[in-house]
């Protein structure tokens, strides 16, 4: 091989590497699936080795500002890997991994983020993710869910104090992600599950323990009598 053609290989690698290095985040968000994995952001700025999503969302839930990159391994071996990561005083720390090539979904997820809406008519305000996985295949299934999660609900609930959260595991059951949630007392129970589609359906169960002023209270708020206490089902989309 000639002098020149080795400068010329030379050229080329050192072409193939800058124009990788800038490649716009914002192209290969759209190209990567990212979008199907229910990703947005009213910006998207930066290159795909260190590019930040303005306001960006994951379904209904708002990270806010986060830094991203795109994995080099993963798209060498056809997937799309985009490591997040939010540092906000006001909003907290939140950090992990999306997945936008099949089974996708989320991995090592810690952090808070608020819940908009809440669940339908059970007042959440925030969830924590603990080490959270959850990964989906094409068809919306649960393929695997690990960690824990934590919702915090604010408001009160006829006089109850669920600030301190309700807590528990993920996993897969019947083809959907559940979470069996549990107060610190163990008279709050939340079980929720959902599919790859963010359809849920939430069952917020709580012992009145004989009470029959919080029987009452909880009856008007919509409530129903049932043999683990007064339960509140709902379902809706995230």
């Amino acid at each position: 091989m000639s002098t020149r053609q080795r400068w010329g290989i030379a050229a080329l690698l050192l072409a193939m590497i800058l124009i990788i290095a800038t490649f716009p985040m914002r192209l290969a968000l759209a190209w990567s699936g990212a979008t199907d994995a229910g990703v947005s952001a009213r910006e998207v700025r930066g290159s795909v080795w260190a590019g930040e999503l303005v306001e960006a969302r994951l379904g209904a839930l708002p990270l806010g500002t986060v830094r991203a990159s795109l994995s080099p391994l993963a798209l060498l071996g056809g997937d799309t890997e985009l490591a997040f990561s939010r540092t906000d005083e006001r909003l907290g720390a939140l950090a992990g991994r999306l997945h936008g090539s099949n089974p996708r979904g989320v991995s090592d997820v810690n952090g808070t983020t608020s819940m908009s809406g809440g669940l339908g008519m059970i007042p959440v305000d925030t969830i924590r993710f603990e080490g959270a996985t959850l990964r989906f295949d094409g068809a919306g299934k649960c393929t695997s869910a690990s960690g824990r999660i934590q919702l915090a609900v604010t408001a009160p609930i006829a006089g109850l104090d669920l600030s301190r959260g309700l807590s528990g595991p993920l996993k897969c059951a019947n083809g959907r992600a559940q979470a069996a949630l549990a107060s610190q007392s163990g008279m709050e129970r939340l079980t929720l599950s959902f599919d790859g589609n963010g359809a849920y359906r939430a069952q917020f169960a709580i012992n009145v323990d004989r009470d029959p002023a919080m029987a009452a209270a909880l009856a008007m708020l919509g409530f129903k009598a049932g043999s683990g206490g007064f339960v509140l089902a709902t379902t809706g989309r995230f």
